[in-house]
């Protein structure tokens, strides 16, 4: 059930309205948890392990068209969330794909205003001419279509570590991955 969960919200991140969505990419490596970390608080991604002594607690995995600053800021969000003193960056791939989307026929009613002048006989017994509006709606037929584009993907995969030692503690609600 689980991975039915994970793969919908890998084929939808595209969609992802918020940071707060991305926890689903987060994948726990171990049963502990440790306390989160405030909003702004300093997490280094680094391309390689850390200098001192760290155990991994988590891994981030991740596509998405947002680019990589949106992803940058998911991996810092999942990291001070799940209370990791650094990320590993162990993957970042950068991908082009074009997508096709087709448009396919339809019709339209494009209206259109006319103007006809009708004989009117005023009090006095005279003939006028009186300009009348109406309107008429005309079929327009649009032809379907292919809109080609071209799409910026990010792939990012990157581990979550904290120094040994590091006091775990019991799970906060928000820690707790639970599909929506």
């Amino acid at each position: 059930m689980r991975r039915w969960w994970i793969l919908c919200a890998v084929a939808g991140l595209t969609g992802c309205a918020s940071l707060q969505d991305t926890t689903v990419f987060y994948t726990p490596a171990t049963g502990e948890f440790f306390p989160p970390l405030a909003k702004d608080a300093p997490v280094p991604v680094l391309t390689e392990p850390p200098s001192w002594p760290h155990k991994v607690i988590g891994r981030f995995a991740a596509q998405s068209d947002r680019g990589y600053p949106f992803l940058y800021k998911a991996i810092l969000y999942n990291a001070r969330l799940q209370g990791a003193d650094a990320v590993i960056l162990r993957k970042l791939n950068f991908d082009t794909r074009r997508n096709y989307n087709y448009i396919p026929p339809s019709w339209q009613s494009m209206p259109v205003s006319n103007i006809y002048y009708t004989q009117v006989q005023d009090k006095k017994g005279k003939w006028k001419s009186v300009p009348q509006t109406y309107t008429t709606f005309v079929p327009v037929y649009q032809p379907g279509r292919t809109v080609v584009s071209d799409v910026q993907w990010t792939e990012v995969t990157a581990e979550m570590v904290v120094r040994r030692g590091k006091q775990a503690s019991a799970p906060l609600p928000e820690q707790m991955i639970v599909p929506q």
